[in-house]
C-alpha cells in the first residue's frame, strides 16, 4: 500500500514539474528573455541584454544597445563636463514580442551644478526581434498599423488634440513639426507612440509628452472646424 502511495506522489510533483516547464516555454516563446545590466559595472547606468531565439539577431541588438549607451554618456560628459552632479540612465520595456517588435525606452537623469532643476531626456530602441534590425520612423508606413499616417501635420493635429483633452497646454508659438519625430516606440497592442522631451513643444513643468497617436487617430476636434 505505501509503495502506491509513494509512485502517486512522485508522479503527482512530476505532472506539476511538467505543468511549470510547459508555462515556461509558452512565456519563453512569446516574450525575449531581457535581464538587467549596468554598463562598465555602474549601478546608474542600467541597460538590457536581449536573449531571443535568433543569437545572431540578440548579438546585433545587444551590440546596438550597447553602442547607443556609450554614445549618450559621452555626450553628457560632453554638454555637461565637470558641471555634472548626478547622472543616472534606467529603461523600460513596453513592447517585447519574440519574432516580433521590441521597444525599448530609455530614460536619462541629469543633475548640473547650480542648475534650476534637472534634465530628463528621453530615447527609444525599436528592433525586428527576430532579425535583430532596428526600426526607424522611415519603415513606420511598412510596419506600423497606420503608418501611412504618420505625417507632420496628421502627428501635429493629434499632438494639439491630446494637449486640449489632457490640459497640457503646448507653447503659443508652436505650429506644426517640420519633421516626424524620432523618438517612438509600439506598447503592446502594438500603438504607435510619439514622445516630446521637455521643452521642445511645451514648458518645462509640461514635462515630457507620451502621444499614443492611435488613440486620436480617429477623434475630430469639432471646435477646430
Amino acid at each position: 500500500m505505501k509503495k502506491f502511495i509513494w509512485l502517486g506522489i512522485f508522479f503527482l510533483v512530476l505532472s506539476v514539474a511538467n505543468l511549470a516547464n510547459a508555462a515556461a516555454v509558452t512565456k519563453d516563446s512569446y516574450n525575449n528573455y531581457i535581464e538587467k545590466a549596468y554598463y562598465n559595472n555602474n549601478q546608474d547606468f542600467a541597460y538590457p541584454v536581449v536573449t531571443t531565439l535568433n543569437p545572431d539577431a540578440a548579438k546585433k541588438i545587444n551590440s546596438e544597445i550597447r553602442r547607443n549607451i556609450q554614445l549618450w554618456i559621452e555626450d553628457i560628459n560632453r554638454r555637461g563636463g565637470e558641471e555634472v552632479k548626478a547622472f543616472e540612465i534606467s529603461y523600460e520595456v513596453p513592447c517585447n514580442h519574440n519574432g516580433g517588435i521590441l521597444s525599448i525606452i530609455f530614460r536619462q537623469y541629469v543633475m548640473i551644478d547650480r542648475a534650476a532643476h534637472p534634465w530628463h531626456i528621453v530615447h527609444t530602441l525599436n528592433f525586428n526581434s527576430d532579425s535583430g534590425d532596428r526600426l526607424t520612423v522611415a519603415g513606420l508606413s511598412e510596419i506600423a498599423k497606420h503608418g501611412n499616417d504618420y505625417t507632420p501635420a496628421e502627428i501635429t493635429r493629434r499632438l494639439k488634440l491630446y494637449s486640449k483633452i489632457n490640459n497640457r497646454p503646448l507653447y503659443s508659438y508652436f505650429k506644426q513639426l517640420d519633421k516626424v519625430p524620432e523618438n517612438f516606440y509600439f506598447d503592446d497592442n502594438l500603438h504607435v507612440h510619439f514622445l516630446f522631451e521637455e521643452q521642445t513643444v511645451a514648458h518645462y513643468a509640461v514635462g515630457i509628452i507620451d502621444l499614443d497617436a492611435d488613440a486620436y487617430a480617429d477623434i475630430v476636434d469639432t471646435a477646430s472646424n
